[in-house]
């Protein structure tokens, strides 16, 4: 699903109504009609309470004046309150203020003298529809229409949103300010960044969106702001297998992981790899290692190699391994490794003379920390997932520093890097040179736990091995691995849910992709 900030959404309504014919005030109609009929079918128990319409005076508020105006019309009877004075009014608001009048409903203005009144009726109410105010906003809100935000958040009422909670902008990422903290947000026509960022997300409860009518013509010529990746996306893109494929077929995976203490990166990278189909995975580690990594995961080749006195991978092990990468289609690279300089020497040549599409995680980025300049000197296919606080050694910036700017930071450093980079964390974040990012939607607090990231790292080298494309396969690899973790969870419980149980999930959420 494509996300538009605020401004392209004008756009589509611009040639919608002067390219395409459809009055403003259609449009303002389609809008209250899906907005009535989601809360028939979300909340028919709370309409028949006396919902409470809060209205502001733009056309978000002509929208919540002409849903009241519909709810009365279907047998509802919403108390409907207006901020403001009417002859402040947008004029579609003011056309909707009329029709509802017209029609017997009672709309109370309010000001500032007014709030004990409306946190007394608010603390009453069972529903409370949000149309305060609209995606334009430009700054924080102040004064009375801060209070009346503050009231409703205090009220206890459901709260459903009409497009985007009041206080959120469609043309940011995170709240800049006061915000409507709503359990429903019901978005018209295109979906926007803000409903879907972790920043905000606690503000926009479970979003659903409306069709409002507006012609796919008009949309179909905007540049969207980022993607979310949902099962909708992600069931369009399983590489298939077809009847008379041999494991052959499904991809020659090599790992390059593990050392002395570390096996277990190795054999669940690994793990997440098999899980996700790949046909045959070779671990390439420390000759010390090899043992527990082929006891641990019979199902996986190995390939021991000489290694330093810590137990990683030597310098020695780079010709070696050049030679497996001559019979693989793709390779993970870094789970494990361990950070001693020899070995961090070799995961640069790796990196740098492997032709091949690789997976570069945990001590393969590493390895770079303090030499970010040469990230961007390799010979093939490169995705990088570093979690923030590896993202930022890279960088020479603080984990927190890289959060709060990663929808710059990681698509500018995908460019530089030419690099498809996977931000790791709730929310996950994908970027790929010249391409909108994507946001993952699946996982959660039950991931915060060892070898997710090694896990994740087996299924998008699995991808890329099957040839995926390497930005579809980073956001492809998110959303599963995440998707197996939330089935995992709720299976089992998510307090203590491990990484192997996460991995032994993939194939289940695949698998019911294709289920009639």
């Amino acid at each position: 699903m494509k996300l538009y900030f605020a401004n392209a959404v004008r756009e589509a309504d611009r040639i919608a109504i002067e390219g395409m014919g459809i009055p403003s005030l259609a449009l303002m109609e389609r809008a209250a009609n899906a907005v009535v009929r989601a809360l028939v079918d979300e909340v028919p128990d709370l309409l028949v309470q006396r919902p409470l319409v809060l209205c502001g005076k733009g056309n978000n508020g002509g929208d919540g004046l002409a849903v009241a105006r519909l709810l009365r019309g279907a047998g509802y009877a919403p108390q409907v309150f207006l901020l403001g004075e009417p002859d402040r009014l947008s004029p579609d608001a003011r056309v909707q203020y009329d029709r509802l009048a017209a029609c017997g409903g009672p709309c109370q203005s309010l000001g500032p003298s007014d709030l004990p009144m409306l946190s007394s009726r608010l603390a009453q109410a069972g529903l409370v529809v949000d149309a305060l105010l609209g995606t334009g906003l430009s700054g924080p809100v102040r004064g009375f229409y801060a209070e009346a935000i503050e009231a409703l958040n205090a009220c206890g009422a459901l709260v459903a949103a009409v497009d985007i909670p009041s206080g959120l902008s469609g043309d940011a990422l995170a709240p800049t300010g006061p915000a409507v903290a709503a359990d429903l947000t019901l978005t018209l026509a295109l979906p926007k960044p803000i409903l879907f960022t972790p920043e905000a997300a606690h503000c926009c409860g479970e979003v659903r969106l409306l069709d409002i009518g507006i012609p796919e013509e008009a949309t179909r010529r905007l540049a969207a702001a980022g993607e979310v990746l949902d099962e909708a996306w992600a069931s369009r893109r399983f590489p298939p297998r077809g009847a008379l494929d041999h494991k052959g077929d499904l991809g020659r995976l090599l790992i390059v992981a593990g050392s002395r203490g570390k096996s277990g990166a190795a054999v669940l990278a690994a793990r997440g790899a098999l899980r996700a189909g790949a046909g045959l995975v070779t671990v390439a580690c420390p000759c010390s290692v090899q043992p527990a990594v082929a006891a641990s995961l019979p199902e996986a080749m190995t390939l021991p190699l000489p290694e330093t006195s810590e137990g990683t991978l030597s310098m020695d092990a780079l010709v070696p391994i050049q030679s497996a990468f001559d019979g693989a289609s793709a390779a993970g690279l870094g789970p494990g490794l361990g950070q001693a300089a020899e070995t961090a020497a070799l995961c640069r040549e790796l990196f740098r003379r492997g032709a091949l599409p690789m997976v570069v995680d945990a001590d393969g980025l590493n390895a770079f920390a303090g030499r970010e300049g040469d990230l961007s000197d390799h010979a093939g296919p490169r995705i990088f997932t570093p979690h923030p606080g590896e993202m930022g050694r890279l960088v020479g910036r603080e984990a927190a520093e890289v959060i709060g700017d990663r929808y710059a930071l990681v698509p500018a450093k995908a460019a530089e890097w030419n690099a498809t980079v996977l931000l790791k964390g709730f929310r996950t974040l994908v970027a790929a040179p010249g391409r909108p990012w994507r946001m993952n939607l699946s996982g959660g607090p039950h991931m915060a736990g060892p070898g997710f990231g090694d896990v994740l790292t087996g299924v998008a080298s699995a991808l890329l091995a099957r040839g995926v494309d390497p930005f579809d396969a980073a956001a492809l690899a998110a959303w599963w691995h995440g998707a197996a973790a939330d089935l995992a969870a709720a299976r089992l419980g998510g307090y203590g849910l491990l990484a192997s149980e996460a991995a032994d999930a993939l194939p289940v959420i695949e698998g019911e992709r294709r289920r009639p």
